[in-house]
């Protein structure tokens, strides 16, 4: 595993996120759900591990017997996803009072700035494809939970018709914008921490 990949799967098992956002008690906190929705989970003894095939030749993937799956499980996921997501936030809440919550809203993409399709790119190579937007009907289940629920301000970026880019540093894919996606999302963020009604 590279430097990240190894992170990632050490802090899936630690769940360190928990003890350190108690540390470090942020005065922002911003929340998506893409990986909620992309990667999905398998359920292990201890709860739940988030699914990455990049993990799939170690534990506790090489021994899951299913990956839970937002588009093929939808009703049993949903169901724990709500629980473990109330469960978060009164975490949060007891935890770090003081913090305010950012739900970012955004959304796959299928389409480059060029016009081609990132669907069709990656079919060319054989690699998985996406049904963008039944996923982005999901982020919209997902999000218009955590906002009819909590107390969470929303950063919104769906309002544009952002595009992909090929030349993304971490390549191309279904949430890796073109510039001008990242400069109105500071934009925004900045706004939110100056106080300004966005």
């Amino acid at each position: 595993m590279n430097a990240f990949t190894s992170w990632h799967y050490r802090t899936e098992h630690t769940k360190e996120f928990l003890s350190l956002v108690q540390v470090r008690q942020p005065e922002y906190l911003l929340l998506d759900m893409y990986a909620d929705i992309y990667l999905g989970v398998v359920e292990v003894i201890e709860g739940y591990f988030t699914y990455n095939p990049k993990f799939k030749d170690v534990s506790p993937m090489k021994e899951a017997e299913v990956v839970w799956r937002l588009t093929s499980h939808f009703e049993p996921y949903f169901k724990v996803w709500m629980q473990h997501i109330d469960a978060f936030f009164q975490f949060l809440h007891e935890k770090i009072p003081q913090c305010r919550l950012i739900l970012v809203k955004a959304r796959f993409v299928d389409q480059f700035a060029d016009g081609g399709s990132l669907n069709e790119w990656r079919a060319e190579r054989k690699y998985p494809t996406v049904d963008v937007e039944r996923l982005n009907g999901i982020w919209d289940m997902l999000d218009a939970y955590m906002e009819n629920r909590f107390d969470i301000q929303v950063l919104d970026m769906t309002q544009k018709d952002y595009k992909l880019d090929r030349e993304h540093p971490w390549g191309g894919f279904y949430v890796h914008y073109t510039k001008d996606f990242y400069h109105d999302f500071l934009q925004k963020l900045t706004g939110f921490t100056h106080g300004d009604d966005i």
